[in-house]
């Protein structure tokens, strides 16, 4: 019998665990996957949002279940979390795949955002459940964040995702993509951000050819390609 491995699912900002049904549910018959919650966009007795303490949420979610290691998938946000996660416990993260991540968020941009966020009514402003105040700690948090540093230290096997109509998070995808070593880029023709639900099964096919298809890695043994 095979061995099974593993996927943690990581949403985005204004998204829930509920936005990876579609890649949960087609995942190759050796891999198992969970979506889970991402600390300090929920209720607010749960503390301000961090990404170190988002990757390490993950890590725990494995030890939770008794996993050695496991692939991580994030879009946006989530793909951030999941690349801390590869740069602070890289003895924990199998494989990654990152779907409009970030490297350095475009600072100048994220405070228009935040100014504009501060002045909407909280109605307009809240998302899949999270509260305007709490978007704008998820935004502050990762204001000064720059993962450049660390990208060519990431040693997982890496796909990166970005829809075609992406165009903010087209640059860092690119970036991402050539600075860790031997991650590969794939571009989800006419999804936007949210690739995941937009193009739910151009998102799963790519993913799951990452993990186990004729051209991708297997469980026995990663393809760096």
């Amino acid at each position: 019998m095979a061995e099974t491995s593993r996927v943690i699912f990581v949403h985005g900002l204004g998204d829930s665990p509920a936005s990876w049904a579609q890649q949960i549910s087609t995942l190759p018959a050796a891999w198992e996957g969970v979506a889970i919650d991402v600390p300090g966009l929920g209720a607010a007795g749960e503390g301000a949002f961090s990404l170190e303490r988002a990757a390490r949420r993950v890590v725990e979610a494995m030890d939770e279940r008794g996993w050695r290691e496991a692939v991580l998938c994030g879009l946006s946000l989530g793909a951030m979390i999941a690349l801390r996660a590869a740069v602070d416990f890289p003895e924990r993260v199998r494989g990654l795949v990152l779907a409009a991540g970030q490297v350095r968020p475009p600072r100048a941009l994220l405070r228009v955002q935040n100014a504009l966020i501060r002045v909407l009514p909280a109605r307009a402003v809240a998302s899949g459940g999270v509260d305007k105040s709490r978007i704008l700690s998820a935004a502050r948090a990762v204001m000064h964040v720059d993962f450049g540093p660390d990208l060519a230290r990431i040693a997982c096997p890496t796909l990166v995702l970005c829809g075609s109509r992406d165009r903010a998070n087209l640059p860092a995808s690119r970036r991402l993509a050539a600075e860790i070593p031997g991650a590969r880029l794939a571009i989800l023709e006419g999804a936007g951000h949210q690739s995941n639900t937009q193009s739910p099964e151009s998102f799963s096919a790519e993913l799951n050819r990452f993990l186990g298809g004729p051209a991708g890695w297997t469980p026995g043994g990663p393809d760096r390609r």
